[in-house]
């Protein structure tokens, strides 16, 4: 099996076209699924736009392309969360988005901590997705590797998969945290369409990250335009069960409380 610049090319556009016609037709889809889609089409545009100068490690264009790469992966966890929590109830989302996407914010800036070259970080371990000595985009085995100078924050956890190898807040609000407020079914569904089948088809972890971004487009397509979406809706978790049953006794609670203080000052006033 071999990708190209034009396959990636045509998925892009296949990806932009779905994501804007499920946003403008009649009734339109739900935003969070129209928008991760058209986020993850952007990312194979940058892998279209890589081919033209793939290896060419000096090229301007090459190094920029393989920025925009990792600029793109710190951020997808905010739309993985806005996915998930659409499958969640309407109420319970409201509560938990702030909070999710709170936590999408922290791990987007320490990917972006471990990204620059601080002297007393060391460098990346070989073994960790996207390391290498310079800012280059190359060939993989069948599809574009990256390799990227990042520095050694999370070297002790280069060999923990679920981890993320060094990347720990990517796979935390990406998989962990989601899975924890409840929406598990579509990330099973997410993890296992994307990094367990990509290191299926794979065994460059450069090439890794790459691979899965490509399969996240079938991904999100598969979820706007088959029946598969009616079977990832979940109910509230447990936890979240129990806050709503204890503010709703709570709430049933306040006025029973309000009349037994008023009436107990009623009885305390001196009679005229």
């Amino acid at each position: 099996m071999c990708w190209s610049g034009e396959a990636s090319t045509v998925l892009a556009a296949t990806g932009i076209a779905g994501a804007a016609y499920s946003a403008l037709k009649k009734n339109p889809e739900p935003l969070a699924l129209w928008v991760c889609l058209l986020y993850f089409a952007s990312m194979e545009s940058l892998q279209a736009v890589a081919y033209s100068v793939l290896n060419q490690c000096d090229s301007p264009l090459n190094q920029v392309m393989t920025l925009f790469g990792y600029l793109h992966i710190t951020f997808q966890p905010f739309f993985i969360n806005a996915v998930a929590l659409y499958f969640m109830p309407k109420d319970s989302a409201r509560i938990i988005a702030p909070w999710a996407y709170f936590g999408c914010f922290v791990a987007a800036i320490l990917m972006l901590i471990q990204l620059y070259p601080f002297a007393w970080a060391g460098h990346c371990a070989v073994g960790r997705p996207l390391c290498g000595d310079v800012l280059c985009t190359v060939k993989g085995e069948w599809h574009i590797a990256w390799l990227l100078p990042t520095n050694g924050i999370g070297n002790s956890m280069a060999g923990d998969a679920w981890l993320g190898r060094g990347f720990i807040g990517y796979p935390m609000m990406a998989f962990f945290i989601p899975s924890l407020y409840g929406s598990w079914r579509f990330i099973l569904f997410s993890w296992v369409a994307g990094p367990f089948l990509a290191g299926l088809t794979t065994s460059n972890i450069n090439e890794w990250p790459a691979v899965w971004c490509l399969f996240s487009i079938g991904l999100v397509l598969a979820i706007i335009k088959t029946p598969l979406r009616y079977h990832l809706h979940v109910g509230d978790p447990w936890w979240m069960m129990l806050w709503k049953w204890r503010k709703a006794r709570k709430a049933t609670q306040a006025p029973v409380v309000a009349a037994a203080a008023e009436n107990a000052t009623l009885v305390k006033e001196p009679a005229e």
